[in-house]
Formats: C-alpha cells, sequence, structure tokens
C-alpha cells in the first residue's frame, strides 16, 4: 500500500506566498522525503496514484469544496484523501501510537500522518454519493447542413444509441442497476443518460471520445462534505460511584483527565448507566468504601468492568486532598471524584510504564485498558501481530485429490455466501434509497419546526422587553422605599427628638415645585426651603400658597415681588441665618423649638405691620378731609 503523508511547510492558499508542502511517501516498509509545491504534489498524486492521501487539516491543501470536488473527479477512485486529526490533535494522537514528532518540523508532521493514516486513524473525506452518472451524447453541433444533413444527423444520433446500448450491456454483465432517460434523435437518440446504483470505483467505464460521440462518467456530488471515521474508535473510562438517594458519578479517561461529573436525586439505574456509556467504555468502576454496596457492583456487573475498592474507608481529609483542585458542587460529588482519583493513582505507575514498552502502531489507550483487565503485555502485541501479519506458507508440489475436492466445496460454499452477502448489501442500499426518500418528506417537517423556532424566538425576545421593565419598576420600588425609610427616619427625628422635617426646593420654579409633588408631596402647613430663589416670582408664589404651606425659608434673595405676596398672604419668609437647619440630601432638619420662637415673633411683627399700615391709611384719609372742610 501506498500512503502520502502532507503538511504545509511555509506559505498559504489565500497570502501572497505560495505554499510549499512536505510529502513523506510510504510504501512496502520504506520512506522517501519530498519538498514540493502545491502543483507538483498533485502531479505526483495523479501520477502515482496513492491509496491514502493523509492531512493534518484539508484547509491546508483546498481553499474551498469546489477546488475539492474538481481535483476529486481528476484521481483515481480507489484514492481516499484522509484528514487524520479530529477531535485530538496531531501530537496527541502521535504520542497515543507511539510516534515520536516534533510538532515544529514539517517533516516530523507529515511522517506522523501517514503512519497513523496507515494504522487506521483519522477520517476519510466524501464528497460523493454511491452513485455515478453516465452520459451519452454528440461531440459536434450538427449544424443547419446542406443537401445531406439528414443522412449525416441519423448517422451521428445511430452512433449514440449504439455506445449507449454497449455501456448498458456492460452494466449488465456487471451486476449494475442503473436508470435511464433517453432525448431521441432523427434515426437514433441524441442524449441518453445513465443513473447507476453503485460508486465512482465500481463502474467499469471511463470518460472517452469518438469524433461524433462524447461519454462523460462522473460522481453524484454532495451537498456538503462528510467526513467517514476509517476505524471506530472507543474511548475506555474510569468511574467513581457514591449511591444514596443522591447519586454522584465522576468519569476519567485512562489517562487521569475528566471527562464528567454529575449528581442528580432519584438518579434511576438505567439513566446512570446511560450517562456513563454516553461518556466511553468503563474499564475500572471505583467506590470510596472498602466493602463496596451493592449498587456499585451492580454498575461493576452492566459493564464487565473492574471493580477497585481501597484497604479502608477513604478519608474526608484524604478525598478533600485529592478534589481540592476540581470543581465539586456538593459532598455526592466530592466523593465519587475522589474514588475515580485513587482508583487512577493505584494504576499511574503501572500504565506509564506500559506506555513506554508499547511499540509504534498500537492503540496505548486500548492496551492500558486490557492490561486493567488482567491481560499481558506480553500476549496482546503477540495477538497484534498475529493479526497484522499472516504468515505465507507454500502449497507443496503433491497435493492430493481429496484435498482438492474439499477447497472446491469450500470455494463453491464461499461463492453462495458471497452471491447472498451482494444480495443483502444490495437490499440494504434500497433501503438507503427509501431512507433518502424519506428525507424529502422531512424537509416539510423541518420547515415547520422552524416557524415553531421563529414564534419562540419572538416570545423570547417579548420576554426579554417585561423582564427589562420589570428591572426598571424594581429600580424605581427599591428608590421609593429608599426615600420611604428616609420619610420613616425624618419622621422619627421630628417626634422624638424636636426636629421638624422641611421640604427642599432646588429651584424657585414650577417644574421644580411640581417635581417636589411628585416625589414627596407639598402638604398644608409644610415648610419649604428654597435653595436658589432667582427667578421665582409672583406666579410661582402663588402657586405654592395655594397648596396651604405654613413658611418659606430662603437661601439667598427673594425677588421683592414674590416675598410681598407670601407676606401679604401671611406667610413669612425666613433668610437662612434665622433659622437653625441640618442638611440633607432631599430633606432637611429644622430646630422647631426655635423656629417656633421666631416663627411666632415674625407673625407679630407682620401683625404689627398691617395695623401700621392701616393706622397711617386711616390719618391720610382724616388729613385729607380736614382740607377739604377749610
Amino acid at each position: 500500500m501506498i500512503v502520502f503523508g502532507i503538511d504545509i511547510i511555509k506559505g498559504s492558499l489565500s497570502g501572497k506566498e505560495r505554499p510549499r508542502y512536505a510529502l513523506v511517501i510510504l510504501h512496502e516498509e520504506k520512506e522517501e522525503l519530498h519538498k514540493v509545491t502545491r502543483s507538483k504534489l498533485f502531479r505526483m498524486i495523479r501520477t502515482v496514484k496513492p491509496e491514502v492521501v493523509a492531512i493534518d487539516s484539508i484547509s491546508e491543501l483546498f481553499s474551498s469544496k469546489t477546488e475539492l470536488v474538481n481535483f476529486l473527479k481528476e484521481v483515481p477512485p480507489s484514492t481516499k484523501f484522509v484528514q487524520v486529526t479530529g477531535r485530538e490533535s496531531l501530537s496527541a494522537l502521535a504520542k497515543r501510537y507511539g510516534i515520536k514528532i516534533n510538532i515544529r518540523s514539517p517533516v516530523d508532521e507529515a511522517r506522523a500522518c501517514a503512519y497513523l493514516a496507515s494504522f487506521g486513524v483519522g477520517q476519510e473525506i466524501s464528497v460523493f454519493f454511491d452513485k455515478t452518472i453516465i452520459t451519452v451524447s454528440r461531440n459536434r453541433s450538427l449544424g443547419k447542413g446542406g443537401w445531406h444533413q439528414n443522412r449525416y444527423r441519423r448517422k451521428v444520433h445511430d452512433q449514440v444509441r449504439t455506445i449507449f446500448n454497449e455501456i448498458k450491456e456492460i452494466l449488465r454483465n456487471n451486476n449494475l442497476e442503473f436508470s435511464e432517460d433517453v432525448r431521441v434523435g432523427y434515426g437514433g437518440i441524441s442524449r441518453g443518460r445513465l443513473l447507476v446504483n453503485a460508486e465512482r470505483s465500481r463502474v467499469p467505464v471511463n470518460s472517452f471520445r469518438t469524433k461524433n460521440v462524447q461519454v462523460k462518467v462522473s460522481a453524484v456530488e454532495k451537498d456538503k462534505i462528510e467526513f467517514i471515521p476509517l476505524s471506530k474508535t472507543t474511548k475506555h473510562t474510569i468511574v467513581g460511584i457514591d449511591p444514596g438517594s443522591t447519586v454522584a458519578v465522576a468519569v476519567l479517561d485512562i489517562n487521569g483527565n475528566v471527562l464528567g461529573v454529575r449528581s442528580r436525586k432519584g438518579w434511576s439505574f438505567s439513566e446512570v448507566v446511560e450517562y456513563i456509556h454516553s461518556l466511553g467504555n468503563p474499564v475500572l468502576i471505583a467506590t470510596d468504601r472498602a466493602n463496596p454496596p451493592e449498587y456499585v457492583s451492580k454498575i461493576k456487573s452492566s459493564f464487565n468492568a473492574v471493580l477497585y475498592t481501597p484497604r479502608e474507608d477513604m478519608s474526608i481529609e484524604r478525598k478533600n486532598t485529592l478534589t481540592k483542585t476540581y470543581r465539586v458542587f456538593n459532598d455526592h460529588e466530592r466523593d465519587a471524584l475522589s474514588a475515580a482519583i485513587e482508583a487512577f493513582n493505584s494504576y499511574k505507575s503501572k500504565l506509564l510504564n506500559i506506555e513506554k514498552r508499547v511499540p509504534a502502531g498500537f492503540d496505548s489507550e486500548l492496551i492500558k485498558a486490557q492490561i486493567i483487565r488482567g491481560m499481558p503485555l506480553k500476549t496482546l502485541i503477540s495477538e497484534k501481530k498475529d493479526e497484522d501479519y499472516v504468515e505465507i506458507r507454500h502449497v507443496s508440489d503433491t497435493i492430493s485429490r481429496e484435498e482438492l475436492e474439499k477447497k472446491e466445496r469450500i470455494i463453491e460454499e464461499l461463492a453462495e455466501e458471497n452471491r447472498i452477502l451482494k444480495k443483502e448489501v444490495q437490499e440494504l442500499k434500497n433501503e438507503i434509497e427509501k431512507l433518502r426518500a424519506r428525507i424529502v418528506t422531512i424537509s416539510r417537517e423541518e420547515h415547520e419546526k422552524v416557524r415553531k423556532d421563529n414564534y419562540i424566538r419572538n416570545l423570547e425576545s417579548e420576554i426579554f422587553s417585561l423582564r427589562k421593565t420589570i428591572e426598571e419598576r424594581d429600580g424605581r420600588i427599591k428608590e421609593l422605599e429608599e426615600k420611604l425609610e428616609l420619610i420613616k427616619k425624618m419622621r422619627y427625628l421630628e417626634i422624638f427628638e424636636g426636629w421638624k422635617w422641611v421640604k427642599m426646593l432646588r429651584k424657585f420654579t414650577k417644574e421644580e415645585i411640581e417635581r417636589l409633588e411628585r416625589n414627596f408631596g407639598i402638604n398644608e402647613g409644610d415648610i419649604i426651603f428654597i435653595q436658589d430663589c432667582s427667578g421665582g416670582g409672583k406666579g410661582t408664589a402663588e402657586y405654592l400658597i395655594k397648596r396651604g404651606i405654613k413658611a418659606i425659608i430662603s437661601n439667598g434673595l427673594m425677588s421683592h415681588l414674590a416675598s410681598s405676596t407670601f407676606e401679604e398672604s401671611g406667610i413669612p419668609v425666613f433668610p437662612v441665618e434665622d433659622v437653625e437647619m441640618e442638611y440633607g440630601d432631599e430633606m432637611i432638619l429644622l430646630n422647631s423649638r426655635k423656629f417656633e420662637e421666631t416663627y411666632k415673633e415674625r407673625l407679630r411683627r407682620m401683625e404689627e405691620k398691617k395695623i401700621d399700615k392701616v393706622e397711617k391709611l386711616f390719618e391720610d384719609y382724616r388729613a385729607k378731609r380736614r382740607k377739604n372742610v377749610l
């Protein structure tokens, strides 16, 4: 078998510098090393026709699906393109199969790709269905022609029909099923198309041209690139169990890495088994108890695994030490994880030693799993070699008649078995066709699912909007609650400490008055402190007077018109220097005892001023009367 291993050295498909590749060719246990350009690499693949072309990532060779498909149409159908890496990196796979590489060396990486693909590691890149289209048509345009045009047209169409029928006969002789589509032409057919139910490599017809006829053979392209594993590998795991009303499960891989930790109350046995199986095939079931619970033994029997128990029950200190670098949500998960780690540690040194002794080409994880199950390394390696290398024995020159008859019977039985298997394969292919037809009908269901998904997204958007509104309202409620607490505190100071709550206007405007009224209210008998009196006039003063306030405390000089309006309504205006106050954010405290004394004095002076004004008016009136009498 010839295997190409490829890795890019420098350059890129999308950059200015053209890419160059390291190419390692494996053939009959020999290696060839080449450093080539992309075009030369493609020429070598077409010329050498290797069975496998292995690469770290297909994007290093092709920038699009179209490029990949066009190239695969040019190479022999027997050549497989394999992408080695998948969930694991190239370095991890190389270590797993005992291949030493320098990750900075493209040659080493190309060599690793080649060997890994030869071991059956990687995924085949599939872009074609197992169907082939054969198109037979004219090789030239007939044109308008002259007197002999009809004779020429009949000749060409007859040749197309003849070759089309010959190809059908070849397909029938090779037991290949096909369907046909024919366009009738004058004297024969102008074009015929055959859809063969077989992959391109099984169809014994190639594209060719004659003077008047052309035949084109091509595989049916898939909608997207598929990656088909070359071999199915199972991850081997170590599982820790903590049973009880709340069951906890911890799963490690064979190298001690945590794959999953989960716990659930009322977790059924079947669900636990399903969760463990979803992460891999357990080879070791562990518990933190010296005497294993029946539940753990039952799990062990379900997977035919090895049971690990400590010599004595694990202490809490030991469990905490083992799990301190991991994230667990409860004591049950801690117990399960510590049991799994303890089990791995008991085999750790042995597994590391085994890893060093496993030859290249062997799956080290599989070997480790078998070692845990009790099989010796020597036996495992010899069995693998017996599978890989079959001894070739030469048939002696003298063979008895009985042996010949026996071999003939075996051949006949194998031929019959082969016929039956081919029939089963054909039935399976027919079933695949039915399933593909079913996909078309399922698309309607998918359309309905998309519609439902859109409806759900709209609902989720509406929920998000409502939640945002609720958050804004919660913020407003919190703000009001804080203000309520402040009001309660002010009321307490007012009742028990002899201080009175004074509401504050930052500016002497109608808008500020409305804000204060909206947030705290302006009640009859309230005392209002105005921080900035500029801008206020008769209208704003009357706006406050209508709410029945008791007094005004002004910080700075108030306009004469506004202060006169207050005093005419019996509402005194106090400068801030005449009262004792304590400032807050929204509230101001006023020493009520001292204020009441000042308030009464101011009312008395306002009353005397009114009386003086009236007496002055009366005196002016009397003087005017005396002047008129004289």
